[in-house]
């Protein structure tokens, strides 16, 4: 079975990368769970073979953060 995410370029069929959007989402909490309190997953999108996943954390007041995946090795590009 083939999955397709729709983006704005798009649909994708994620059958072509080793990360879909549940995995994405996954890696961004458990990486951010080493210095937040996760509130939620906000957003998850997908362009140029990356997905950009934003969460709702707290620490000190709730906020913000982006984590960058590349899709098809699912290591961490970026975050803020």
């Amino acid at each position: 079975m083939i999955f397709y995410y729709y983006t704005s370029m798009g649909s994708v069929p994620t059958s072509s990368y080793k990360i879909d959007a549940k995995k994405a989402e996954d890696i961004t909490i458990r990486f951010l769970q080493q210095h937040y309190n996760i509130l939620g997953v906000k957003k998850i999108g997908f362009e140029n073979n990356v997905w950009v996943v934003r969460a709702n954390v707290s620490a000190f007041g709730e906020d913000t953060k982006e984590v960058s995946i590349n899709a098809k090795t699912g290591k961490i590009i970026s975050w803020h």
